[in-house]
């Protein structure tokens, strides 16, 4: 059964996507210096061919179940192993072939692996898996050891170390002999490692090698791109150099999209036309918050220029949450007022926002007000707001022209729509886009499951 859970794990390799959410996180290293390849199938199909030594497999989640295997020897059809292996949920394993064919003591370790990286932290073990290395320590170079009196098939615990670049040497236990002297091992923050001692003392193959188990990555942001300048053609939109959004017309509002927490290069040009950029600006964004990036202005007053705004996308199941942003180049401050004439917005200039505002759900008669005179810019009758709901609605056109104009965007939604892969509470192409991501690409999780 030993050698059946080495086995299975080969097989959870092939074809592996760890999108999904729930499960037994399992790796495979084989790590046994004379074992020859083999053939994996699962149900009757082959799924591996020819696995090698040595090698670490990436993690494949799994659903917990009862899984049938067989193993047979690389292009044979003869099953050497086949059995049934029941798989848990909630633990992160490596599953470790290790011994001699030669010696018929092949057989497997299993791992429980730490798969919880912490920002600034380096955490390591090591596991002896050479099979004629006697116990040993690894000792920083002139310094103590880091791990001691180490066996054949055993694991050191995680032990916290500083990041940095490192000489090591592995002695025999308790002496200062060197069995294998290891220049230059980097270590870095934020990850965790299984450092694997493998190969053989007699033939000179003792090695190491290293598999990172888990890296700290902090929580990305998300940003979408408003196009609301009146009289600015058809965009395209760069980040860092790629494209990212093409021919975006004035009125449109991106889904978001997620990015690592950095400073972002962000470049609006012409559609079209890549060397001709009408915005160029770096944006710094931070972990875990979400943003819009609005084009704003006008080409004819030379006057294009971006805003960006930090998003609310906590929602409140029992209320509505509204912010405005005054987007309209030629329009002066405004407030918006009920028509009752009760105040919900306060003054407010041209590429500046007001709020969140929380408010009760239901539908409104709002009217947008020139703050100096009072005099009514917009009218906005049966606005209506519903609970758990996030919006922004942004102040657009001209009011020289008569295109003044309210945009309202959902930027969070409590309410399920299904197939709303981004939460904006619509769907849209950037849903389309975002799940495809995901089951292709970028294998973090949507922000709704069921959707």
């Amino acid at each position: 059964m030993v050698r059946t859970a080495f086995v299975l794990s080969l097989l959870l390799v092939l074809g592996a996507s760890s999108n999904a959410w729930a499960g037994t996180e399992v790796r495979v290293a084989h790590l046994s210096p004379d074992a020859g390849p083999v053939d994996v199938y699962v149900d009757g199909v082959k799924v591996l061919s020819g696995v090698e030594f040595p090698g670490i497999s990436p993690y494949l989640t799994l659903a917990s179940g009862t899984v049938s295997v067989e193993v047979t020897p690389a292009g044979s059809t003869d099953a050497v192993i086949a059995a049934d292996l029941e798989l848990e949920d909630g633990v992160s394993y490596t599953v470790g072939a290790t011994g001699l064919v030669a010696d018929d003591d092949l057989s497997a370790i299993v791992l429980e692996d730490n798969r919880n990286a912490v920002e600034g932290e380096t955490q390591v073990r090591v596991i002896h898996t050479s099979p004629d290395a006697p116990a040993v320590d690894v000792v920083v170079r002139g310094g103590n050891p880091l791990f001691e009196n180490l066996s054949f098939r055993e694991s050191s615990d995680y032990a916290v170390v500083a990041a940095a670049t490192y000489d090591l040497d592995v002695t025999l236990t308790g002496t200062a002999t060197v069995a294998l002297p290891l220049d230059g091992v980097t270590l870095e923050e934020g990850t965790n490692y299984d450092v694997f001692a493998i190969g053989l003392v007699d033939n000179e193959t003792l090695t190491v090698t290293v598999a990172v188990t888990d890296q700290f990555a902090a929580e990305p942001a998300a940003v979408r791109v408003a196009h609301l300048s009146p009289d600015a053609p058809n965009v395209d939109v760069y980040v860092d150099g790629a494209l990212v959004l093409e021919n975006v017309p004035f009125t449109a509002v991106s889904g978001y999209l997620e990015l690592d927490a950095a400073t972002i290069n962000v470049v609006v040009t012409p559609t079209g036309e890549p060397t001709e950029a009408v915005i160029d600006a770096d944006v710094t964004l931070e972990a875990g918050v979400s943003y819009t990036i609005a084009a704003t202005g006008l080409v004819g007053d030379d006057d294009l220029s971006p805003i960006v705004l930090v998003d609310d996308r906590e929602t409140d199941p029992d209320n509505a949450r509204v912010r405005f942003v005054h987007a309209s180049p030629d329009a002066p401050a405004v407030q918006i007022d009920t028509a009752a004439g009760d105040p919900v917005v306060g003054s407010t200039e041209f590429r500046n926002a007001a709020g969140p505002l929380t408010l009760a759900p239901g539908s409104y008669d709002l009217q947008v007000l020139v703050a100096a005179t009072g005099d009514l810019a917009l009218d906005l009758p049966g606005v209506m707001l519903d609970a758990g709901v996030n919006i922004t609605v942004f102040a657009i056109g001209l009011v020289g022209d008569g295109t003044l104009t309210a945009l309202p965007v959902v930027d969070a939604s409590g309410v399920f729509v299904r197939g709303d892969s981004d939460q904006s509470g619509e769907l849209g192409i950037a849903d389309a886009i975002r799940t495809l991501s995901y089951l292709f690409v970028d294998p973090t999780l949507p922000i709704c499951r069921d959707a």
